[in-house]
């Protein structure tokens, strides 16, 4: 049975970081269930302190699932295969021991950075004040995020071991390391938190997700950067950040609260809308555009057809809301969610396909 106690602690209290970061002199958990004046200097949360044995704890499946966002791996999947398929139709299949290591260096990596946004959203108090649609590790007091920060790094330790063969055998992929070390910084040099709290890190995510990260995996497999590549990357960075602006908008009524600055909640809510509506109308047209120079054309013409059918219910809820408040917006962002793994499942039977012309079916 829960205790039930509760301390608020205000910004300039040294108290503050180390609730936040879970360390406590009693060996209680602290959990946040209220922030006031988020970024002011008047800042105040009131956790409740819980006892280990009072926090209902998921599966080990579940728990790391969640911590590692394993769902989420599909935004770095998606493009491995693209370039499988691409470099084996045509003949460029030249290094597959080091786009195996570059698969599971990303796998770790893409782990790292996941819980690593887990603890800068705790900590930067984007997670307190908005409302999560799934179970958080950090806000459930599963992890504290002082052990989940530590977590990350091994990850990307790891990771940056796997990948030293590769930067050995593939000196290219130097060049794509420091523009992504670049990128980082001139983000997080402009502006801080996470990137759902800047334009910056927004368009950050995009080249990062896209071109930075096909043309990684291209170099991997020693077929070089092409433009082929670059426009895939393109295509599949613009879907990804479709999604980091529908989590905005889901979120915008609490962000707006919290006084928490990105795309959506500058522009409003009458002007997300549309602008949603045309990110992802402007998708058909890249979408398109990327199929006509360099798919097929039956993939060209049927692909996009399908998509924009299957993308009409998620126009007709974007236009048809009223407001910010209710559960509209986590429906628009269930079948936006939707929407996208359509387009995913149209791009792996196109590219199943391609490898069945390339093997003439006969498997």
């Amino acid at each position: 049975m829960r205790s039930h106690r509760f301390i608020s602690v205000k910004k300039a209290d040294p108290l503050f970081s180390q609730y936040l970061l879970g360390k406590t002199a009693d060996g209680l958990r602290p959990i946040p269930v209220e922030t006031f004046n988020l970024g002011s200097p008047e800042e105040t949360v009131t956790f409740e302190m819980l006892e280990q044995k009072e926090i209902q704890r998921p599966s080990v499946f579940e728990f790391v699932s969640r911590l590692i966002k394993l769902p989420t791996f599909l935004l770095i999947l998606m493009p491995l295969f693209f370039v499988f398929t691409k470099n084996f139709v045509d003949d460029r299949f030249r290094d597959p021991f080091c786009i195996v290591l570059a698969a599971f260096a990303m796998l770790f990596l893409f782990a790292g950075l996941n819980i690593r946004n887990d603890v800068v959203d705790h900590l930067s108090g984007f997670d307190r004040v908005n409302i999560a649609f799934t179970a958080k590790p950090i806000m459930s007091g599963w992890v504290t995020a002082w052990k989940a920060a530590h977590i990350s790094w091994i990850l990307i330790g790891i990771s940056f071991l796997i990948s030293l063969p590769i930067f050995i055998l593939q000196i290219e992929l130097f060049r794509i390391l420091v523009v992504v070390i670049v990128l980082l910084v001139v983000s997080q040099f402009f502006e801080k938190n996470s990137y759902k709290q800047n334009w910056l890190g927004e368009w950050t995510l995009f080249l990062l997700l896209g071109p930075a990260l096909v043309s990684g995996y291209q170099v991997s497999l020693g077929a070089g950067i092409d433009t082929e590549g670059l426009a895939f990357g393109v295509l599949w960075g613009f879907a990804c950040l479709f999604l980091i602006h529908v989590n905005n908008f889901s979120h915008m009524l609490t962000s707006s609260q919290a006084q928490i600055k990105n795309t959506m909640t500058k522009m409003g809510f009458d002007k997300a809308k549309k602008f949603l509506i045309a990110w992802w109308t402007t998708y058909f047209v890249l979408w398109f555009l990327f199929h006509w120079f360099y798919g097929g054309m039956f993939w060209t013409l049927f692909g996009t057809a399908l998509l924009v059918f299957w993308s009409l219910p998620l126009f007709l809820k974007v236009a048809k809301i009223q407001s910010p408040i209710g559960s509209s917006l986590k429906e628009i962002r269930r079948e936006s969610l939707k929407t996208f793994l359509m387009m995913v499942a149209i791009l792996v039977v196109e590219n199943l396909w391609y490898i069945g012309v390339k093997l003439d079916w006969t498997l």
